[in-house]
C-alpha cells in the first residue's frame, strides 16, 4: 500500500472557514497528498494501492495544536510541588508519559513555553527520536524573569531554586547571556516573563530591556514570547516587537491599536483562569477573598479588550496552559476554543481555525507543516464522530475523536489509557497538619 484515502465526510481543511461537503483526504507516507470533494478524486487514489476508508457521517479536521503546554509541571498543585520537591529524573519519566495522554485527546502538536530543567526541551527530542509518543513539540527553556515576574514565585530570603521554572536576571548581560545559554541547548523559542501575578498595572521589565531580549532572540533565530498580563507589560511586549504575546487581560486600547498595526498574535490561555474560579465554586479550592477578586476582575477585564481585539481582525491563538492541578493533561486542552465561541464572540469555526492554523504559528520549525489539511503538509488529523465546526463541544468527549492520525499512522494508546498514577510523597507540599491541634 502507498497511503490511504479517506472519503465521503465533511472535511475542514482549517485553511479557512470554508467546509468541504463529502469531501475526501488522500495520504501518502507522511504527508497530504490530495484534498477534495470525493466525486473529484482521481482515478489514481481510489486504486489497491490506496486502503479505502468511508468516513461518511464522520468530519476530517487538523489534529489540534496546544499553543500553551508545559508538559514538566505534573499537574502541580502548588508553587513549591512545581519548583522544589520533585527531582529531576522522576519529573523526566512523569512528562514523557503526560506526553501520551495529550496525544490520546487529538492535540498532535504543542508549545511549551517554558519549564524546569529543560524537560520539555528533553521530551521534544525523545518524541522526535520515537524513544516515547506525544505532540510535536516546540520548547522553551526556564522562563526569563525578574523580582517582579512570575518565575520568581518565593520569598526574597528564597530566591529562584534551580529547580524552579524561572531563571533570574539582574541586569542586561544576563539576560543576554541567559538567552545564549538557552540557544545552544536546544530551545526553540525564548519565554520572558513579562509579569507578575498580583498587579495589573505596572511590568517586570523595563522597556529597554524587554528590545534588549526581543533583539538577542531574534539575532539568534528563535522567536520569543511573553507572559504578560498587566497593563504595562502589554504595552512594552507590543513596542518590543514580541512574536505573540500570553494572556494581555489588562491590555488597553492604545496598547490593542498597536498590537493590531503590528499584527501580533495573542494567546490569552484563559481556560486555566476560569478553570480556577470554578474550582473554587464548588469548594475544590480555597481561594483567599481578594486573589479570587483578583481572578474575577481579570477574567472580565480580559473578555471585554480581547473580544474588542477579534472584532477588530486580530489573531487569537489557543492554548489550555495544561499542567496545572485545575488544568491537568488530557482533560482541558479544548476548553479554550468554546471559551472563545462563549465569551470573544467567535463562531464555532473561527474558534477551530484559532487552534489549527494559528496555533501553529508557536512551532517556528513546523509551522510551515502542520496546522491545515493542505497537500505536502503533514498528515496530522483527526475522524470526528459530530460537526466541530457547528458546535464545539463535540470536541471535550474524547469518545467522539475516532481516529487520530500523526504523520499518517493511526495513534494507539501505548499503555493502557485508564491506567491511575500514584501520586509521591515528594510530588506534594511538605503538610505537617491540616489544623492546629489544641487542648480545648
Amino acid at each position: 500500500m502507498n497511503g490511504s484515502t479517506l472519503f465521503g465526510g465533511t472535511v475542514l481543511t482549517c485553511e479557512d472557514s470554508s467546509v468541504i461537503e463529502n469531501g475526501a483526504v488522500v495520504i501518502d507516507g507522511e504527508k497530504i497528498a490530495w484534498v477534495g470533494q470525493t466525486a473529484a478524486l482521481p482515478e489514481s487514489y481510489r486504486s489497491e494501492k490506496y486502503t479505502q476508508t468511508d468516513v461518511s457521517g464522520m468530519t476530517v479536521m487538523p489534529g489540534l495544536v496546544d499553543a500553551h503546554m508545559h508538559i514538566s509541571f505534573g499537574e502541580a498543585a502548588s508553587e513549591e510541588e512545581l519548583s522544589i520537591y520533585t527531582p529531576a529524573e522522576y519529573r523526566a519519566i512523569r512528562a514523557a508519559v503526560d506526553a501520551e495522554k495529550v496525544l490520546l485527546r487529538g492535540i498532535t502538536s504543542s508549545c511549551d513555553p517554558g519549564g524546569p530543567n529543560q524537560l520539555g526541551v528533553a521530551v521534544r527530542d525523545a518524541r522526535n527520536a520515537g524513544l516515547i509518543q506525544g505532540p510535536r513539540m516546540a520548547a522553551a527553556g526556564r522562563q526569563i524573569t525578574s523580582q517582579q515576574g512570575i518565575g520568581d514565585n518565593f520569598p526574597a530570603w528564597i530566591g529562584v531554586p534551580p529547580s524552579s521554572m524561572g531563571v533570574m536576571v539582574r541586569n542586561n548581560g544576563e539576560i543576554i547571556q541567559e538567552i545564549r545559554d538557552q540557544v545552544k541547548t536546544g530551545v526553540d523559542l525564548i519565554k520572558l516573563a513579562g509579569s507578575g501575578h498580583s498587579s495589573d498595572e505596572y511590568a517586570a521589565f523595563r522597556l529597554e530591556e524587554i528590545k534588549l531580549a526581543a533583539d538577542e532572540s531574534h539575532r539568534l533565530s528563535r522567536p520569543i514570547t511573553i507572559h504578560a498580563r498587566s497593563r504595562q507589560s502589554v504595552r512594552y511586549a507590543a513596542e518590543a516587537g514580541m512574536d505573540w504575546i500570553m494572556h494581555a487581560s489588562f491590555m488597553d486600547q492604545p496598547t490593542l491599536d498597536i498590537v493590531l498595526e503590528k499584527q501580533i498574535p495573542i494567546c490569552p490561555a484563559m481556560t486555566l483562569l476560569v478553570n480556577i474560579l470554578e474550582a473554587d465554586d464548588i469548594g475544590i479550592s480555597d481561594l483567599p477573598k481578594g486573589v479570587r477578586r483578583h481572578a474575577e476582575k481579570e477574567r472580565d477585564a480580559a473578555i471585554a479588550i480581547l473580544s474588542k481585539f477579534h472584532q477588530s481582525g486580530g489573531t487569537l491563538i489557543c492554548g489550555s496552559e495544561t499542567g496545572f492541578a485545575m488544568t491537568p493533561y488530557g482533560e482541558w486542552h479544548t476548553r479554550e476554543m468554546e471559551l472563545f465561541v462563549k465569551h470573544l464572540g467567535l463562531s464555532p469555526i473561527e474558534a477551530l481555525l484559532c487552534m489549527t492554523r494559528n496555533s501553529a504559528f508557536t512551532l517556528p520549525n513546523l509551522r510551515e507543516e502542520i496546522g491545515t489539511l493542505t497537500s505536502g503538509k503533514y498528515a496530522d488529523l483527526l475522524v470526528v464522530d459530530g460537526a466541530p465546526h457547528k458546535n464545539i463541544e463535540v470536541l471535550h468527549d474524547p469518545s467522539n475523536i475516532k481516529v487520530i492520525m500523526q504523520s499518517g499512522k493511526t495513534i494507539t494508546p501505548w499503555r493502557p489509557i485508564d491506567q491511575k498514577r500514584t501520586r509521591l510523597g515528594f510530588e506534594k507540599v511538605k503538610l505537617y497538619t491540616r489544623r492546629t491541634l489544641k487542648r480545648t
